[in-house]
């Protein structure tokens, strides 16, 4: 009994710490898809061409998140699918932002929704600063009984004053609300009646002290006969809480009822998002071979590459896991910041490009220390060794055709 009020008291003074540091910080800093396993990473949700509106903003500005993804074909088959259930949101560190909107091709995305594998899906989502500060930014796929799916992170800075944020709606009825302010005297009323009338209940068992080593004594003592301790006044007091509260809680529903005879209830439905029609694409990828020479941080892909097009490809980029590795040869892209995982030189092409009606083996190299410091060389400890990402090809007039790749991957441990 002793151990357990320690226990006790040493979790009080937890949580008191969490609170008081909690309240103390002034700015929560990059967060992210490194955390998460390669296999995820690489096999579950492509996104590319992720940007913003802006990256300097004040309080009370919008800023639009816009950019596309596409969910795997080689989904891992022990993960919830995201065909199942899953939501658009965005990953940032605290309430620094109001989200006000967000759409997936077009369709409203503020219920829960599927998305099919292998079909691209363009999204949207405009947020209203809230708190200065320097925030890393991800677009997210909340998958029912999987969990997050992080986009790349892109960094924003918000500045002004936080107590000028404006966060107003109007009803259907016309009422002007304050969502800042708005149901707060509400809630903290009814939480302090609470409040007291536990401190009433507990209040009542302190009086009969010594309370806690000799009762527990007694009680054991007593054995099954130990409710022989719980006088007429207890049993008195313990009936007068319970009619408070029943009497509480009937109070507070009918009034309620009274104060807002039109509600809206929780919308839990989900809602259908249709794939963006099918581009035709002239380029057709099989993945024969893929190679993780772990000492030189190098990642070999042998494909077979058919081209049905009118003019010659090449590949541009190879995107998997958040990591972009770009053939400057025929790409040019320019990090957006320090944290931008893109390695603007890193893809070496061997046998391009490809001719139209060709069909030839090509060797395509991603070599690059990202490999490392994004901990995805941790990817030769999965179970089944496969890995998947984008190929994206490029013709003469700078049309883009993306390609998924997948399939097994043996390590090469030698030099």
């Amino acid at each position: 009994m002793v151990m357990r009020f320690i226990t006790k008291i040493f979790a009080v003074i937890q949580g008191l710490i969490v609170v008081l540091v909690t309240l103390s910080a002034t700015q929560a800093f990059a967060h992210g898809e490194k955390a998460q396993q390669p296999a995820l990473r690489m096999r579950t949700v492509h996104w590319f061409d992720v940007d913003v509106s802006t990256r300097k903003l004040d309080v009370n500005q919008i800023l639009v998140v816009k950019g596309s993804f596409i969910p795997s074909l080689s989904w891992p088959a022990h993960v919830a699918s995201i065909e199942n259930t899953a939501f658009l949101n965005v990953g940032v560190p605290g309430p620094s932002f109001v989200r006000l909107d967000s759409r997936v091709n077009g369709v409203p995305g503020i219920r829960s929704t599927s998305f099919k594998r292998g079909e691209r899906y363009d999204f949207e989502m405009t947020l209203k600063a809230r708190k200065p500060g320097r925030y890393h930014l991800h677009p997210i796929i909340n998958v029912k009984d999987a969990g997050p799916m992080i986009g790349p992170g892109l960094w924003v800075e918000v500045k002004g004053n936080p107590a000028a944020f404006e966060n107003s709606i109007k009803t259907l009825f016309g009422q002007e609300l304050d969502l800042e302010t708005y149901g707060f005297s509400n809630a903290a009323g009814w939480s302090a009646l609470w409040f007291v009338l536990g401190l009433v209940w507990f209040g009542y068992w302190l009086t009969k002290v010594p309370l806690i080593l000799p009762r527990f004594r007694r009680a054991s003592a007593l054995g099954e006969n130990a409710d022989d301790m719980i006088t007429t006044t207890d049993r008195r007091v313990a009936l007068g809480i319970l009619m408070v509260t029943l009497l509480l809680i009937a109070g507070g529903f009918f009034y309620a009822t009274e104060r807002w005879p039109v509600t809206t209830p929780l919308q839990t439905g989900k809602i259908e998002t249709p794939p963006l029609p099918r581009e035709p694409s002239p380029v057709l990828v099989h993945m024969d071979d893929a190679r993780y020479r772990i000492p030189g941080r190098s990642f070999r892909i042998e494909l077979t590459v058919t081209n049905s097009g009118k003019g010659p490809l090449n590949i541009g980029e190879f995107a998997s896991g958040g990591l972009r590795f770009i053939n400057s040869a025929v790409l040019k892209v320019t990090p957006k910041d320090q944290d931008d995982l893109v390695a603007q030189d890193a893809l070496r092409v061997e046998g391009g490009p490809i001719k139209p009606g060709e069909t030839k083996k090509i060797v395509v190299y991603a070599d690059d220390a990202m490999w490392e410091t994004q901990r995805m060389t941790t990817m030769i400890a999965s179970p089944d060794a496969v890995v998947a990402g984008m190929l994206f090809f490029f013709d003469a007039q700078g049309n883009r055709y993306p390609v998924e790749i997948s399939g097994p991957m043996i390590p090469l441990f030698g030099g």
